[in-house]
């Protein structure tokens, strides 16, 4: 028999309380009630914000239509074109621009649309939360506000003849938010040199939502573009609630015609990895979505943080370094599988030097790739100006000086 987890008595108790709002008070006098929440990615960029004079220009990818949670039937969701023409006049009205072949893209966008609903079926334990609950929880909140309401969940906090978490106010209301069913427009910004090194770092990210009870998806998706318009690159520390009038569907940001797809042209994308941007785009769906588990969250934000080692260093660079690194591996994974296969003594060695021989090229391609980021990493290092900067080039500079050393003793590349 199924059994109502600790947290879903929160949220129930919370509805049945009355602290959850009341359907009818998200629309009144044709406007509607909206969630914004804001935020910057990667700390080493540092987005400004763009103006007619000097806008910014992106490339833009449908992450596709969702519709996660308990099913509701009867939905008729808009067509990605009406949600392609809404975006783009609202990305228009705050100076961001499709970029076309004679303008450089800064910023790859990827945008997700739909309805978030509860789901009964997901298999629900005293000691996670489920992932429908968390992409609802992160829908409605800034990063780490999130994740602190996630702990407070799972410390569940008892006081005696209770039986569910001591909340903050500001908890109490955002968990208001959590339990309603949701429609949603999320806008991710990713800096578009780092989507091009495989290693995606987000600039921005403006997620949009309201109460889905009371009023129709084309409706809604219209007006919470334009009343999102306003928070699009910018960094907000708390969820904004606002009122914003209904649109009807095909009112974007801003007048005048929009494309029926935001489907960048061929040579402006050139540069971008199909499976990388694919893997992305998949990511986010399911962040979005509510199949992303924790663990998984987590492990992605992990790998699309820069390295602590090079996050100063220029992005070209940083990315070098990384490919010397997985070839290296390479070599050596392969050299010890060699080793493996011949007993220790002459033999080894006589398999050593074949393995040699055979990669000669890939060893000195290899050697003089590492002597030229070491003679970057120097040069770097005399002209900056930070002292702490310089400091950690030139150990670096010494890390790769001491490697080459070893590799020029063991063309293999072994450590």
């Amino acid at each position: 028999m199924k059994t109502k987890s600790p947290i879903s008595r929160v949220l129930a108790v919370l509805i049945a309380a009355g602290l959850a709002a009341d359907a009818r008070a998200y629309t009144v006098g044709g406007k509607m009630d909206m969630a914004v929440v804001a935020e910057f990615g990667d700390p080493s960029l540092a987005p400004a914000a763009p103006s007619a004079e000097h806008p910014a220009y992106y490339v833009a990818y449908d992450g596709g239509y969702i519709e996660a949670g308990d099913p509701i039937a009867g939905e008729r969701p808009p067509t990605a074109g009406a949600v392609a023409r809404n975006l783009a006049a609202t990305l228009a009205s705050q100076h961001y621009l499709a970029a076309t072949p004679g303008t450089a893209p800064s910023l790859v966008l990827v945008y997700h649309w739909g309805r978030l609903n509860r789901d009964s079926y997901q298999l629900r334990t005293s000691t996670r939360l489920q992932p429908n609950l968390l992409a609802r929880i992160a829908l409605v909140t800034p990063r780490e506000y999130g994740r602190r309401i996630e702990e407070d969940l799972l410390d569940r906090r008892q006081p005696v003849g209770t039986q569910f978490p001591i909340l903050d106010i500001t908890e109490r209301n955002l968990l208001q938010l959590v339990a309603d069913n949701r429609y949603f427009v999320v806008v991710s910004a990713y800096d578009f040199g780092s989507v091009t090194q495989g290693a995606a770092k987000l600039a921005w990210r403006l997620k949009a939502s309201t109460r889905s009870a009371g009023v129709g998806m084309n409706e809604a998706l219209a007006a919470l573009l334009r009343g999102g318009a306003p928070f699009l690159g910018r960094n907000l520390s708390q969820t904004q609630l606002l009122r914003t009038p209904l649109a009807p569907e095909g009112a974007g940001g801003a007048g005048g015609l929009a494309p029926e797809t935001m489907a960048p042209a061929p040579e402006v994308v050139r540069p971008l990895d199909p499976a990388y941007l694919q893997g992305l785009i998949q990511h986010d769906h399911a962040l979005f979505t509510g199949e992303l588990t924790a663990e998984a969250r987590d492990a992605w934000t992990a790998t699309a943080r820069p390295d602590p080692g090079t996050a100063f260093l220029p992005p070209a660079l940083a990315a070098r370094i990384h490919a010397y690194a997985q070839e290296k591996s390479a070599l050596q994974e392969a050299l010890a599988v060699v080793i493996k296969q011949h007993t220790p003594g002459p033999d080894t060695r006589q398999a050593i030097d074949g393995f040699s021989r055979d990669n000669a090229a890939r060893i000195a391609a290899l050697t003089t790739e590492r002597k030229a980021i070491r003679d970057e990493l120097a040069r770097l290092a005399a002209a900056s100006a930070d002292a702490q900067t310089g400091q950690s080039l030139e150990a670096l500079r010494q890390e790769f000086a001491t490697d080459l050393q070893q590799l020029a003793a063991n063309p293999a590349g072994g450590d």
